[in-house]
C-alpha cells in the first residue's frame, strides 16, 4: 500500500512517513475486525491477514546510536506524563503518544517499565534516535538481547547482555511489566543514569498488529 500512499499525499503536498506508530489506524482495524468482520457470513476464523507485516530478523546496530551504558527502569505513569509535559521548555528529542485520543486510559500510580540508556555524547544520539520512527523496544531473554523496532519492519539488536538466571529473569520481568501495562514502555536517553534529566524520551507501546 506504500505506492498508493505515497502517490496520495505527494497531491496533497504531504510527506509520507512509513512507521508503525500510526496507532489510530491499528486500533481502529482491530475494532472492525472485532466490530465487521466477524460478523460477516463468509468470515473464516484462523484465515491468515490480508494485512501482513513483516518481523525481520535483527540486523546490527549503526555505530552512532549505541549507548555506552543502559538499565531497565520503571516510572509511575504521573511521572511519564510529567516527562513528556516538558517537551517544549526543555527542548527534548524524542516522541509521545496522546493516550485519549487511542481511547487507552492508564492509571496515573501504573508503572511503566522503559529502558534507561546513558551516553557521553547523549545529545547527538538522541538527536540521530530522533530521526528515526522508533516503534518499540523488546527484550528477548531467549538470545540475550534488546530488540529496538523502527519504521515498518526494521529491527536492530540495541544492545546484548550475558545469560544467566539473573539477567533473564530482569528480561522476563520488564517484559510482563510491559504487558502488564497495556504494552506502554519508554526509552530515555541521558547523560548517566543517575541523572534526574532526560536528553531524550520516547513514549512508546508494543500492540500486535490487527488481524485483518
Amino acid at each position: 500500500m506504500q505506492t498508493i500512499i505515497t502517490k496520495a499525499c505527494k497531491e496533497l503536498a504531504i510527506k509520507e512517513v512509513p512507521s508503525k506508530r500510526c496507532l489510530s489506524l491499528f486500533l481502529w482495524l482491530q475494532e472492525r475486525y472485532d466490530t465487521v468482520y466477524t460478523r460477516h457470513p463468509g468470515f473464516q476464523k484462523g484465515s491468515l491477514p490480508l494485512l501482513s507485516l513483516d518481523n525481520p530478523f535483527p540486523m546490527n546496530l549503526p555505530e552512532n546510536l549505541f549507548g555506552e551504558k543502559w538499565a531497565f527502569v520503571q516510572l509511575p505513569y504521573s511521572a511519564v506524563r510529567e516527562e513528556i509535559s516538558d517537551f517544549d521548555e526543555k527542548f527534548v528529542f524524542g516522541a509521545t503518544l496522546d493516550l485519549d485520543l487511542l481511547g487507552i486510559d492508564v492509571d496515573e500510580n501504573t508503572l511503566i517499565p522503559g529502558l534507561s540508556v546513558a551516553s557521553s555524547r547523549a545529545k547527538p544520539l538522541a538527536a540521530w534516535m530522533n530521526g528515526l520512527e522508533v516503534c518499540s523496544i523488546e527484550a528477548d531473554s531467549s538470545k540475550g538481547c534488546l530488540i529496538l523496532a523502527v519504521g515498518i519492519s526494521t529491527r536492530y539488536v540495541y544492545a546484548t547482555y550475558k545469560k544467566t538466571p539473573v539477567t533473564t529473569d530482569e528480561a522476563e520481568a520488564w517484559e510482563s511489566a510491559k504487558k502488564a501495562s497495556g504494552g506502554l514502555h519508554f526509552l530515555a536517553i541521558q547523560d548517566d543514569l543517575d541523572s534526574d534529566d532526560c536528553v531524550g524520551f520516547w513514549l512508546l507501546i508494543d500492540l500486535p498488529p490487527p488481524p485483518v
